[in-house]
């Protein structure tokens, strides 16, 4: 007689595509992104400094930022909002230990 194994339910964790609270910002195309679309993803070790100093001209940092601080899962590599992955990440921390 064979023995019939239960398998066990897989659970899925359902990510949104994008937090609704928060738009992407608009763009015109004026911005320095979308003028320099590489700049913006510097390699591991090489200075961000210089994407950065752009982002901060930028008319829409503060909409940029906000998105990618509500939507990590899609900003997750490059600069946006004048704020590297590693900073964005810390000020997600900060945000749920000032939460708990």
């Amino acid at each position: 007689m064979t023995q019939k194994t239960q398998e066990k339910p897989t659970s899925v964790i359902a990510i949104p595509l994008a937090d609704p609270s928060v738009p992407f910002p608009e763009l015109t195309g004026d911005e320095p992104c979308r003028q320099y679309p590489d700049f913006w993803f510097p390699e591991q070790g090489v200075n961000a400094g210089p994407p950065k100093a752009l982002c901060l001209t930028c008319p829409v940092l503060a909409d940029c930022r906000a998105w990618a601080l509500a939507n990590p899962h899609l900003a997750g590599e490059g600069i946006w909002g004048a704020m590297s992955r590693a900073e964005r990440n810390a000020v997600n921390r900060n945000a749920m230990r000032r939460a708990a």
